[in-house]
């Protein structure tokens, strides 16, 4: 079980230990503090309509009915999502609802719930647990801050909850993931049977493009924290990055498995995660990819910008990249 406590900030949390960066942990992570409630921020988010969105291949502004019709033509979707981002979280609501109405057998799949947590959301579904008692037990009442879960999360697990549908815990036990990077994967492989389905662990794990993109990364944040701290840098060590990649891919790989599971017991699957996971394809969509070849996978990056107009480095392998912002033109 999570403490209610944490702020979750996807693997960058692992990053800032890996890179002797917790002084700048909040900073790292992107979670910020607003005045208003995370209910409020949602309410008063744009409609999904007002929002700028564009094809990731072409970089045109497409419309938002151009967004349903590749959900609709899709049968696994990626939603990349920025964790304490209220707009993305109502577009994220409109793009379930919309998969359900055209994938009415699909299965809703989430990184914020775990493996080990799948039988409080059966539970939750069936009606046998409460509401309160889904999210208390669950530990994620404030999952990306302070009573983030009810306005931001729950509706969704709601409307697969009214629809009928299947709502899966994609994620891997934290625990076993920070296991991974202090201890490496032989000790994993030794645990019994019914701890080992909490997880998946990739037998050929290689500094692949994954790899490239996390050193890339630990790099900038320990430069990032140099810059507000005043010391001075250090390149992160292969071996450094190698004890995060190897973290990384017992997440990506366990939420990529899930989702390919619920893909092949119910016909489609939207996936829910943070942007990083997605990007260049890589990630947790390379992992489902590897099991379901021939599905019509269809990546949404929701980012949190305003701007008008799609910067070509935006775009990271997604088929579409939606502006949550209110558009630069209508503030």
């Amino acid at each position: 079980m999570r403490a209610d406590s944490t702020v979750r900030c996807d693997f960058r949390i692992i990053l800032a230990v890996a890179c002797c960066a917790v002084a700048g942990c909040a900073m790292a992570c992107g979670c910020t503090t607003a005045k208003l409630s995370p209910a409020q921020q949602i309410a008063q988010a744009p409609t999904c309509e007002s929002l700028n969105a564009f094809d990731g291949a072409t970089q045109r502004s497409i419309t938002w009915f151009e967004v349903l019709l590749a959900v609709a033509r899709s049968n696994a979707i990626f939603v990349g999502e920025t964790h304490d981002d209220a707009s993305g979280h109502r577009v994220e609501q409109a793009l379930v609802i919309a998969f359900l109405l055209s994938h009415p057998r699909g299965a809703v799949s989430f990184e914020m719930l775990e493996r080990d947590e799948q039988g409080k959301v059966d539970g939750y579904l069936k009606g046998t647990l409460t509401l309160d008692a889904f999210i208390d037990e669950s530990g994620s009442r404030h999952w990306a801050g302070t009573a983030s879960w009810l306005p931001w999360y729950q509706p969704m697990i709601d409307s697969a909850r009214s629809a009928g549908t299947s709502v899966v815990a994609a994620n891997a036990p934290r625990k076993y993931v920070s296991q991974a990077m202090r201890e490496g994967y032989e000790p994993l492989l030794a645990l019994p049977v019914e701890e080992r389905a909490l997880f998946e662990i990739d037998p050929n794990l290689t500094r692949d493009g994954d790899w490239e993109r996390l050193k890339t990364l630990m790099r900038e944040m320990r430069a990032e924290n140099a810059k507000k701290t005043g010391a001075v840098a250090t390149l992160p060590t292969d071996e450094e990055v190698d004890r995060v990649h190897r973290s990384q891919r017992v997440w990506d790989r366990t939420m990529g498995a899930s989702a390919a599971a619920a893909f092949l017991r119910d016909g489609s699957v939207l996936h829910i995660a943070g942007g990083f996971h997605l990007e260049q394809r890589l990630g947790t969509v390379a992992q489902f990819a590897q099991r379901c070849p021939d599905a019509k996978t269809l990546v949404i990056s929701l980012k949190p910008s305003g701007a008008n107009e799609l910067d070509a480095d935006e775009v990271k392998g997604a088929d579409i990249v939606i502006h949550t912002q209110r558009p630069a033109a209508a503030r």
